[in-house]
């Protein structure tokens, strides 16, 4: 990287304005002058004007050709980098504002890279609408390369997705939401529905729904594959194969069909009478989900109170399943109560409280 000259300095310090930095962001996400034109509503010689009064007052260039194709130069990555985060922060302080005066709007963009994840991620949502109607939650489910890029550029402000070692070093932040292993899940009317001794050599015959390689759910297939070869046997080749979870539930109910899924989703498809989780062991690696976000860049309100809510919504479920595991222990001693004789009132409270709040719980889940 070129030495920055105190001209330099000075032209950074008192002559950059929000067009020189709105024209670098653009030029990096469009890599190509004429589509950068259009996005600002500009001609062609304006964004190659700008880019070079830029450009002089640094004196270093931003990017550079190669072929047909701009690319940033180590500098100009170090230039998009404070240009994301100051124009962050004026969105943020421009939201803020608007909250003020008429209530949070606007559009929130959130990625979502899971199958595991979409019934928590459904509950936040549906929360955070009761508290903000009149901001419209735009959940993406693209690639996670896809998803990642648009994380680091600032296009989406949270991300729900398989957590990788990788994204440490672009300053990402992840909290953890759940952790599931497979299932098998069958068809309500498969013959295997009910059947308490199952083999995996009877399966492998039947016909199967499985995500493709390269999309959500993969890994669930290739632990299944390696089940399956530890046991000497062969992959099954009776195969539909979609990304659809909606698909996949539908095709359990027009015919006979296994497919995998997370384990909290396949208990919750069976609540629903739509399917039957098979009496085998849960298999393969947990399918760990996270939430993401970028911990660099300021993050909008929207987004932010998208993201308490979910803290807190997994808070609660911790609580109720600390409450849970206590139970037992409550209604023994209520029993060993019985014949000892009465409870103290503070424990029998507390016995009270915990099995009203259960039931609450169940209602809500049918619901």
């Amino acid at each position: 990287m070129p030495e920055i000259s105190p001209a330099a300095m000075k032209f950074l310090r008192q002559r950059v304005n929000l067009r020189h930095l709105r024209l670098v962001l653009v030029l990096d996400e469009e890599r190509s002058i004429t589509r950068t034109a259009e996005r600002l509503c500009i001609s062609q010689a304006a964004v190659s004007k700008t880019r070079a009064e830029f450009e002089k007052g640094i004196g270093a260039p931003l990017f550079e050709w190669f072929g047909n194709r701009l690319e940033v130069t180590p500098l100009g990555k170090c230039v998009l980098l404070s240009a994301r985060r100051i124009l962050a922060e004026l969105e943020c302080l421009s939201d803020e504002f608007a909250q003020m005066s008429s209530g949070m709007r606007g559009v929130l963009s959130i990625g979502s890279r899971t199958v595991s994840g979409q019934p928590f991620i459904s509950r936040v949502t549906a929360a955070f609408k009761a508290a903000h109607p009149a901001v419209t939650v735009e959940l993406l489910d693209i690639d996670m390369a896809s998803l990642m890029e648009r994380l680091a550029k600032g296009s989406i402000s949270l991300l729900f997705g398989r957590y990788d070692a990788t994204f440490a070093s672009a300053s990402v932040e992840a909290h953890a939401i759940l952790s599931d292993r497979n299932v098998v899940l069958a068809s309500p009317t498969h013959p295997f529905a009910h059947q308490r001794k199952i083999a995996w050599s009877d399966l492998v015959t039947r016909a199967w729904v499985l995500t493709p390689d390269g999309y959500a759910g993969r890994y669930s297939r290739e632990y299944l594959s390696a089940l399956l070869s530890q046991q000497q046997l062969p992959f099954p080749t009776d195969l539909i194969e979609t990304q659809s979870l909606l698909l996949i539930l539908t095709l359990l109910q027009a015919g006979d069909f296994l497919t995998l899924l997370p384990e909290g989703v396949a208990r919750q498809v069976e609540g629903h009478g739509l399917g039957r989780v098979l009496n085998l062991e849960p298999f393969g690696a947990p399918d760990s989900l996270c939430l993401m976000w970028r911990s660099d860049l300021p993050m909008p309100p929207a987004a932010r109170h998208f993201r308490d809510l979910a803290m807190q919504l997994l808070k609660s479920d911790a609580s109720l399943q600390a409450e849970l595991d206590q139970l037992p222990a409550l209604l023994q001693a209520k029993q060993f109560d019985a014949v000892q004789g009465p409870p103290s009132q503070p424990r029998k409270r507390q016995a009270k409280r915990t099995v009203a709040r259960v039931r609450a719980t169940g209602r809500s889940a049918r619901r």
